[in-house]
């Protein structure tokens, strides 16, 4: 017996010599006794292939460390600051000649969006260029009257009036170029005599492009709302706690939620406002959280299911997809190894193990394996089922594909 555990040890050397040693019939024999060995347990494997695997969607992921019995449950959705979102219009009535953003492009603070056109806009550039020269000539007229006055040759009154001439003249001419300004006109090349027939619509903030409301050629006004930009950076949730729950919550606790519509993530924020007044239909407090989102794709509007964390008690945990039930006993897959053969596809081998389950919450399940898997681990979070089925297909329910 001892002699068979040591032959096991050193079973790859006796595989690279076994052409020239002379106990090649004995290394061959400790070779079928070896795999006899490993397909006894493969009624409990299934092997598949990366084809398989994408066709039947297989996800894989890790055990998760959540809280889901000391919390207080609520529902909510994702909104943003105020300031995190703009509606962009344009405050002259135009034609739309161009647009140069597609919906969801990025783009930063004073980026052009579109432009527009407007016959009055000459007229405009016309009335400022018109102040700009009559301002020179009265502010000549001015420094006149001074130097009569001074002179005296002429009276106070005179000075005055020119002087009052100067301020109007002045006022229309600050007016006319706080319109341009708007406009997002640069006056410095209008003063110089190039008169610009359109005008551009910027972007008033960093963000996305969520919404284009329009299309060349439109003639647009100016209240219609043309783009919708958002900074999802800033991402936050409004949960509602109903009234027998609100004196368990406070600011700075952790809040564990997931999209209503996609259970199989699970995302984490932290509370940062607790309201203090009542919504009414239902009543309840409204509390904001602020979360993470770096990859972008929680949205505004989406719908959450939460639970505000009212203790540090976490238990070990999968999506409910990654648990099925096989003649009343609960069982998960967890990869084992996973081949990369040189002209061969991905070859990933999985064992089902059998688990005991406690609560399940947000679309996830206290799982305690009934046998030691390491930390690191990787799960079928998604397709058990698909593998339970797999594993019973064929003689034996071995599984096996090769």
């Amino acid at each position: 017996m001892n002699y068979s555990i040591k032959l096991l040890a050193i079973l790859p050397l006796f595989w690279m010599v076994s052409c020239t040693s002379p106990k090649n019939n004995e290394a061959k024999a400790v070779e079928q006794e070896d795999e006899h060995a490993y397909d006894e347990p493969a009624e409990d494997m299934v092997h598949l292939v990366a084809q398989q695997m994408e066709v039947m969607q297989i996800e894989m992921g890790s055990f998760t460390n959540i809280n889901l019995s000391s919390s207080v449950k609520s529902n909510g959705r994702l909104e943003l600051p105020p300031h995190k979102k703009a509606l962009v219009s344009s405050i002259l009535a135009g034609k739309v000649v161009s647009i140069d953003v597609l919906i969801g492009q990025k783009v930063t603070k004073g980026q052009i969006l579109a432009y527009l056109e407007n016959p009055s806009l000459i007229e405009l550039q016309e009335e400022f260029l018109q102040a700009h020269s009559n301002l020179e000539f009265q502010k000549t007229e001015l420094q006149r009257a001074e130097q009569l006055y001074a002179d005296s040759a002429t009276s106070l009154q005179a000075v005055q009036e020119a002087q009052n001439d100067y301020n109007q003249i002045n006022s229309m001419l600050l007016s006319s170029k706080a319109q341009l300004e708007l406009l997002q006109l640069d006056v410095k090349n209008i003063t110089k005599g190039e008169l610009i027939s359109r005008f551009p619509i910027k972007a008033p903030i960093p963000g996305f492009i969520h919404q284009i409301n329009t299309n060349i050629g439109i003639y647009t006004l100016a209240e219609n709302n043309l783009f919708t930009i958002i900074d999802n950076d800033h991402i936050h949730i409004d949960l509602r706690v109903y009234e027998k729950d609100i004196q368990r919550v406070e600011i700075g606790q952790e809040v564990d939620f997931s999209i209503t519509s996609r259970k199989d993530s699970l995302y984490r924020g932290r509370i940062f406002s607790v309201g203090k007044s009542f919504e009414d239909d239902p009543k309840a407090v409204l509390v904001h959280a602020e979360i993470d989102n770096p990859t972008g794709n929680l949205l505004p509007g989406m719908y959450v299911d939460a639970r505000i964390i009212t203790n540090n008690e976490t238990v070990m945990a999968l999506p409910n997809d990654a648990i099925v039930n096989h003649e009343g006993l609960d069982y998960i897959f967890a990869m084992i190894s996973k081949s990369n053969e040189e002209g061969h596809e991905d070859e990933y081998i999985f064992k089902k193990i059998e688990v005991n389950t406690g609560v399940s919450d947000m679309g996830f399940t206290h799982v305690v394996p009934a046998e030691y898997l390491p930390e690191e681990i990787k799960v079928v979070t998604k397709g058990a089922y698909y593998l339970m089925a797999e594993m019973n297909k064929g003689t034996g329910g071995h599984g096996h594909h090769h």
